[in-house]
């Protein structure tokens, strides 16, 4: 609900985990860098005046059937006519061409075959001077896309022997046309809060990588990234492709299954990948990705494909869904943790004193008390304030195993410590009043009210310690846990450690929960061994003392 309050649609009900893992964003520049409102900005006729330059234009504008933005921004400032199609090629993000041959149906317009395209790939068939090839690297680096739209007298199918497109093989420049693509407004602010959550962003575009690289700056991606063209990915090895993906911040030129295949490189380097697309081109690395985001002006494909949509296509919004979905899953874990170590300490209790006369530690009403207050009111607060923040990376068991193991087993043997020592006493006690009798004594749920409630005070104590260890307010606490330094965790601790001793001290509620009212100073024996067991387990975790016994690296 909080994350539809920020615009953002949740699909799939795994979204939500998967948000808090994402460590690797990739991104294209158009509808997420830039708001997607392309205008043409300038001309440069090669050969021809620009006034014939404007009229072929409008002419290639109005004639195509495979309208795109680009053609649209043409057409908002070329005037044209139809023509009289004979072949035509839409543009692809794979090929990055368009073309069409045409009879001319008046005296601006020549018969023959019109290709806009990428220069890089035009250059290819069509040779380009030095001073051309300036130019176009001068747009470029002003962060404006650059096309070649080139011409061949000749009337061209367009397609090879197989009927695949195929470009001719002589063209001609005509002139260098560049368009801006308008930066949003909160671009900048948006790769900041991405690099807040830990989140290393990847732009993986199909534009001149120099153009790019230079919108990346100016969003504020950072002054040091690293560029890289689906040229030179191409001609890479396996290993060398996934050394570039790392290392390379900026994709340019690349086609979509070089997107795809890049997303599947950083999730063979242990990455957790979130993309996101708006174009049915982006629907292959949509489907690699571990967290698939489309925008909601985007194609259906992509949205149907997609885990989270973005309303009103607000990138703005994303750094705080990932905040939050951060924010839910530490929340999440931290209650787990101390699920974990209740339910495992008191079935290992169960096994342990099964074996002493088949007692049984815990009464219901015992357990309901030491979960309600050891667990139940702080996983509450927990959740509730709870922090964004990537954790290590490291397995799942392992982050919790890191902090329930040692506090599972020491708590246990303090616990049976506990239970059996006043056990004994209390049996010791009863034979020493029944001695004169039968130097006998069984045992009953009387004989075991003292040992019981000793066993719930100790892991009522131990249980709430555990609080500020997970949470540490102060150096002085952190062991199992970095240090938090919010104090709203321990104030709940003490708070409910109030409320146990109202229980104790309130008959009727004693009675309630079956407990007895021990000494003052059985009150002081317990929590002395309850502080003890604190230093303890701090040391534990603080030498890595399970790990090393064990042989394996928890933290």
């Amino acid at each position: 609900v909080k994350m539809v309050g920020q615009e953002v649609l949740i699909q799939q009900a795994n979204a939500v985990e998967s948000l808090s893992n994402v460590d690797v964003l990739c991104l294209d520049k158009t509808g997420t860098l830039t708001a997607n409102r392309i205008r043409l900005q300038t001309f440069y006729p090669i050969g021809i005046n620009e006034i014939k330059l404007r009229h072929l234009l409008g002419d290639y504008a109005a004639s195509t059937t495979a309208k795109n933005q680009t053609i649209e921004a043409v057409e908002k400032v070329c005037s044209g006519h139809r023509q009289k199609l004979i072949a035509e090629i839409p543009f692809t993000s794979a090929r990055k061409w368009s073309g069409m041959s045409f009879e001319g149906q008046n005296e601006s317009s020549d018969s023959g075959t019109y290709i806009l395209g990428a220069p890089e790939v035009l250059a290819t068939v069509t040779p380009l001077s030095t001073e051309i090839t300036q130019q176009i690297q001068e747009l470029a680096q002003q962060g404006l896309r650059v096309l070649l739209f080139t011409h061949s007298p000749n009337i061209n199918s367009l397609n090879n022997d197989l009927e695949k497109p195929q470009l001719p093989t002589q063209l001609t420049p005509l002139g260098i046309i560049s368009f801006k693509d308008e930066l949003r407004p909160e671009a900048r602010e948006t790769i900041h809060g991405f690099s807040e959550a830990g989140i290393e962003v990847k732009v993986i575009s199909g534009d001149n990588p120099q153009t790019v690289a230079t919108l990346a700056l100016q969003a504020g991606l950072g002054s040091d990234i690293q560029v890289i063209s689906g040229a030179e990915l191409a001609e890479l090895d396996e290993a060398q492709f996934i050394q570039a993906a790392e290392a390379n911040t900026v994709f340019g030129r690349v086609t979509p299954d070089q997107k795809a295949k890049l997303i599947r490189s950083f999730k063979e380097q242990g990455h957790y990948v979130a993309m996101i697309g708006d174009g049915v081109n982006d629907v292959l690395s949509l489907k690699e990705a571990n967290l698939a985001i489309a925008m909601e002006g985007g194609s259906k494909a992509t949205r149907s494909v997609a885990d989270i949509v973005l309303l009103k296509n607000s990138f703005g919004s994303l750094p705080h869904t990932f905040l939050e979905g951060q924010r839910i899953r530490n929340g999440i874990q931290d209650v787990l943790k101390l699920f974990m170590i209740r339910v495992f300490c008191v079935t290992l209790l169960i096994f342990a004193t099964g074996f002493v006369g088949g007692t049984f530690p815990l009464l219901n009403k015992h357990s309901a008390v030491v979960t309600l207050i050891s667990v139940g009111f702080p996983s509450f607060c927990i959740p509730l304030w709870a922090k964004s923040g990537m954790l290590p990376r490291r397995s799942l068991v392992r982050s919790l195993l890191h902090f329930t193991l040692p506090a599972t087993l020491s708590l246990t043997l303090v616990a049976l410590g506990v239970y059996l020592g006043y056990l004994v006493v209390t049996v010791l006690g009863s034979l020493e009043e029944n001695s004169l009798i039968d130097n006998s004594v069984v045992i009953t749920n009387q004989l075991l009210s003292v040992p019981r409630s000793a066993l719930v005070t100790i892991m009522v104590l131990c249980g709430l310690l555990l609080v500020p260890f997970m949470k540490p307010p102060t150096r002085a606490w952190v062991g199992g846990e970095p240090l938090s330094r919010d104090w709203r965790y321990s104030l709940v601790a003490l708070a409910l450690l109030g409320i146990y001793v109202v229980i104790l001290a309130v008959p009727p509620l004693r009675q309630f929960f079956e407990l007895s009212l021990l000494s003052a100073h059985d009150y002081v024996v317990i929590s002395w061994v309850a502080l003890v067991w604190c230093l303890l387990l701090r040391y534990i975790w603080r030498a890595k003392l399970l790990d090393k016994f064990l042989g394996v690296d928890l933290g």
